[in-house]
């Protein structure tokens, strides 16, 4: 990042990206830990990983498009 000018953005949104993370990871314990049969839990473990990096890419994605229009007020239109 630093050879792109970018040095910075990691090191200064980590504390933040870290929580989000934490939160995620939580969630997703919480979740397998109601499991009760061990080939469940292994296929909730593998499709959560698979599937849920995807989802969660996608939903930052949506919440940043929503952070934008709420810093800079825009109205949908470019």
């Amino acid at each position: 990042m630093a050879r792109v000018g970018h040095g910075d953005l990691f090191r200064e949104l980590a504390d933040a990206y870290a929580d989000a993370a934490e939160r995620i990871a939580e969630a997703d314990v919480a979740y397998v830990a109601g499991l009760t049969d061990r080939e469940a839990i292994a296929e909730c473990v593998v499709v959560g990983t698979l599937l849920g990096d995807k989802v969660i890419a996608a939903l930052r994605r949506i919440a940043q498009a929503d952070a934008t229009a709420r810093r800079f007020e825009t109205d949908g239109r470019a």
